[in-house]
């Protein structure tokens, strides 16, 4: 299959996966992978349109790829794409925003830690996507990419100063992240911002965190080695969310 019948049959939701097409692309991933990030560079410039196109779905299918890939370069584009102010950010990614971004910019941003900081840090960005590069962070330290001490020693900056005072999702995600990656070292801080009232209890109370300090800090750790993942495999991701949309129908 050649790239433009490739590009063509991963442009638009045809109601099946394109198997073949992802396929094709994996075996011509050198050729085809500027094609798949001028696909993202053309969705931030038309993000209007791609917002009033349900059918459209290019962008998705490049991010897949290009993670899988480990292209690099298509992290400042995905960036970009999921900076837009209010509710865009879902209406162009829709469930993939909340379920499968967080592990897509781990698997392009190599160790470039510090953008993802820059968007956890700004409070004018929507708070899922906030949220999905905290959990980014835990993935890089869960395959082993970014050292365990790195971010619990950034997620104590967060705590103490680096976030807005204020309830949010974001808290909520901050401190469910921190018990990913076993919160010892920021019991504290973690209770501070509970005796603040900025942590919802019913997503996460104190006595869950205590819970899981209860536990050996090794086994705890090993099962978030086991459990987390980059993108390794387009077909297999696509055809998990065609299976849940057929679910809903």
């Amino acid at each position: 299959m050649e790239i433009p019948h490739i590009l063509e049959e991963l442009a638009y939701d045809m109601g099946e996966l394109p198997r073949d097409a992802i396929e094709a692309a994996i075996t011509k991933k050198e050729q085809i992978t500027p094609y798949l990030l001028d696909i993202l560079k053309d969705a931030i410039e038309r993000v209007d349109e791609i917002v009033e196109d349900d059918n459209y779905q290019g962008h998705l299918y490049a991010m897949y790829l290009l993670a899988q890939f480990r292209e690099e370069a298509a992290f400042p584009f995905i960036l970009e794409l999921i900076s837009f102010p209010g509710d865009i950010p879902h209406a162009i990614a829709g469930d993939v925003l909340t379920e499968d971004i967080s592990r897509i910019l781990a698997s392009v941003c190599g160790k470039k830690t510090a953008a993802l900081e820059r968007m956890i840090e700004n409070s004018t960005l929507n708070e899922y996507v906030r949220c999905a590069c905290l959990s980014s962070l835990v993935t890089l330290v869960g395959v082993k990419h970014v050292a365990r001490s790195e971010v619990v020693s950034y997620f104590k900056s967060l705590f103490r100063e680096k976030i807005e005072k204020v309830p949010s999702l974001v808290w909520n995600h901050l401190v469910m992240s921190a018990c990913l990656l076993y919160p010892d070292e920021i019991y504290e801080e973690i209770s501070h911002a509970f005796y603040d009232r900025l942590i919802d209890p019913t997503y996460i109370s104190l006595s869950d965190v205590t819970t899981i300090l209860s536990e050996k800090k090794e086994s705890h750790l090993f099962q978030l080695h086991q459990n987390s993942e980059l993108i390794e495999d387009t077909v297999s991701e696509m055809e998990k969310w065609l299976t849940n949309m057929s679910f809903e129908v």
